[in-house]
């Protein structure tokens, strides 16, 4: 049995920056898969360069930020400014959706206007669709803010409660809105982002270049947790830890120690299919377009735009619910003839794409699965165990959400 002070489990971005903070230190990781990164990989095909999922470098901390300058000093790093679109009723307009109702026809755009004038900034814990109809009006939340979401999350949007877009879900109120009109618009924390040329996998390889190799395990699987006693047993042998950093999905560790009551966490699946094109893109400025009609997809994004590479080259977010199959050749072919019917690809040729499904892809926040979390990570603190980062914590967060919440562990313990 090895003895460690530090025992982490997931080699992605949360459990590699707990790591990096602990470096000089008795830390050990385990990792099932055969490559670090997780969910923050990237692949290489044809010359084409994708990551998982569009994964981009927002920052909310001065701090935060300065840590990725230095651990990305020497890289080819882009510093590119948002250019976000939603793609409603036939025409691409400004996103967020929201904040540019003028860009709809006049009917619509005086629905939207007046609902949110008569919007009533509602108290509680409310479904999400009744507090998006509540806060922004009938006219916004029916016409984007319910069913792009229930085309990401794969659900009816009152099975989840009110914040389960955490921040990310912007702000808006009538005055805040004429202020916007007025050119009072102010900036937000992602207006800009950071992207590696070579990929989001390049922030992974410089935390690892700053790791004792030996001390990630690949290939190992944590199969029991005996929290009591402090002991993890996997594929590979036993451990006795201090502590216990988990930065895995919180309904699989759940049932490594063992406990049942996970069983109301729910999640949705997503498929991304990275495509790769013959030629180039026929728009040159957009990042990403959301898309609450019709189409097979909720959003797509541009690599091409974003990496300022020539041939068009898209990542393609589709959801599914947690049980369901997913034909992966069936959607392929979907999204390419929606993709043309709406005028991001003509006579182009796909050339190299990689699919990848995410699973669990989104958490859905629900108050049952709220309550069960806050107990369980409180019952885990009591022994000496810790959740970091988004699936580990079941919420929405982003990768700097993690960076600072692996950083600010360290510091504690």
């Amino acid at each position: 049995m090895q003895r460690v002070k530090y025992l982490i489990i997931g080699a992605g971005i949360s459990g590699l920056s707990f790591a990096f903070h602990k470096r000089n230190e008795d830390y050990l990781i385990i990792e099932k898969d055969s490559v670090y990164g997780g969910l923050a990989r990237s692949f290489y095909k044809d010359g084409f360069v994708w990551d998982v999922a569009g994964h981009f470098f927002h920052f909310h901390s001065d701090e935060t930020k300065t840590h990725y300058d230095v651990l990305m000093k020497g890289k080819n790093i882009r510093t590119v400014e948002k250019c976000a679109k939603v793609y409603y009723a036939g025409q691409f307009m400004d996103a967020p959706f929201q904040y540019n109702i003028h860009q709809l026809p006049p009917k619509e755009f005086i629905e939207c206007l007046t609902d949110l004038y008569f919007a009533d900034r509602p108290d509680g814990n409310l479904p999400f669709d009744e507090f998006v109809r509540r806060t922004y009006g009938n006219g916004i939340a029916e016409k984007f803010l319910i069913p792009y979401n229930e085309k990401l999350y794969a659900c009816h949007m009152n099975d989840l409660e009110r914040n389960s877009m955490g921040g990310f879900l912007p702000k808006l109120d009538f005055p805040m809105l004429m202020n916007f009109y007025r050119g009072l618009r102010g900036r937000t924390y992602n207006d800009t982002f950071s992207y590696p040329v070579n990929g989001c996998v390049e922030i992974i390889n410089s935390l690892v270049a700053n790791l004792d190799k030996d001390r990630i395990h690949l290939n190992e699987i944590v199969q029991r947790i005996d929290a009591s006693n402090k002991r993890v047993f996997s594929t590979n042998g036993e451990y006795q830890y201090e502590y216990l950093i988990n930065t895995c999905a919180l309904n699989s560790f759940a049932r490594m120690v063992g406990d049942t009551g996970a069983t109301c966490l729910n999640y949705n699946q997503v498929l991304v299919l990275n495509l790769g094109f013959d030629k180039p893109s026929i728009d040159k400025k957009v990042s990403w377009v959301y898309f609450p009609g019709t189409e097979f997809f909720y959003r797509i994004g541009f690599y091409n735009n974003i990496a300022g590479t020539e041939r068009l080259s898209l990542y393609i977010e589709i959801g599914y619910k947690a049980n369901e199959v997913i034909d992966i050749e069936q959607a392929l072919q979907r999204t390419l003839a929606d993709l043309k019917r709406i005028g991001v690809i003509d006579n182009h040729n796909l050339i190299a794409y990689e699919p990848y499904i995410i699973n669990p892809g989104y958490a859905h926040i629900t108050t049952v699965g709220k309550e069960y979390t806050s107990h369980f990570i409180s019952a885990m603190f009591e022994n000496n165990i810790y959740m970091v980062g988004r699936y580990a914590r079941w919420e929405y967060s982003a990768m700097d959400d993690s960076m600072e919440q692996a950083k600010q562990l360290a510091a504690r313990i």
